[in-house]
């Protein structure tokens, strides 16, 4: 297999409609397996590598296929009613992909901070609720150690704060997660109304 002159064809070839598979098989993975790890917070932990690795490739390849497609489209002559349209869509793609990539990004780190206060703030309620429970050494003081260290925060404000930090970060990740959903759901709507005008163009009127 050679490269030819143009960088956009292979062994005469053009790379675009090789291109395009890319584009329109990595984004509606990476969308869906968005969609599930927003609404799967459980799933989220586990399979946020893949679903961020088809991301990246997916937007990765937008702007390559995009400046295929223009090569493509300039070496048409008298091209098919359509493709224009075909092309603006084409070119209208990229910023689509990169909100989705970028609310997927902090879907993953908010949600990571929320599981994060999440977890802090219950190792802080089991602490402060243990505490009434220990037999005291001296009147306000429930171990020796306490003997040599500074006086600790109220228990109860302790773990007001915690909770209150995790359930402002859970807050956060919903909001996000609903962002995550609808960027995935247009940019996947936008790859269905490129395909369409593209295949529109080519192939309307074959056959009959």
């Amino acid at each position: 297999m050679t490269l030819a002159d143009n960088s956009f064809t292979i062994n005469g070839l053009p790379l675009h409609p090789l291109l395009v598979h890319a584009v329109v098989v990595l984004l509606p993975l990476a969308a869906v397996g968005s969609i599930i790890i927003a609404v799967v917070p459980k799933w989220r932990r586990r399979y946020w590598l893949p679903v961020l690795v088809l991301a990246v490739l997916g937007i990765g390849a937008v702007p390559i296929t995009q400046q295929a497609g223009e090569a493509l489209y300039d070496t048409i002559k008298g091209s098919p009613p359509g493709l224009a349209h075909h092309r603006d869509l084409g070119n209208a793609l990229l910023p689509y992909a990169i909100a989705f990539g970028v609310m997927l990004l902090l879907l993953l780190v908010v949600g990571r901070i929320a599981d994060r206060e999440r977890a802090t703030g219950g190792v802080r309620a089991r602490v402060t609720s243990a505490a009434p429970r220990q037999q005291p050494v001296a009147p306000g003081v429930h171990s020796l150690e306490e003997l040599d260290e500074e006086p600790a925060a109220t228990p109860g404000l302790v773990e007001e704060g915690g909770q209150s930090s995790s359930r402002f970060w859970g807050v956060i990740t919903v909001i996000v997660a609903i962002a995550v959903i609808a960027s995935a759901v247009a940019v996947s709507y936008e790859i269905y109304l490129i395909g369409d005008s593209g295949a529109s163009a080519v192939w309307k009127g074959v056959g009959g």
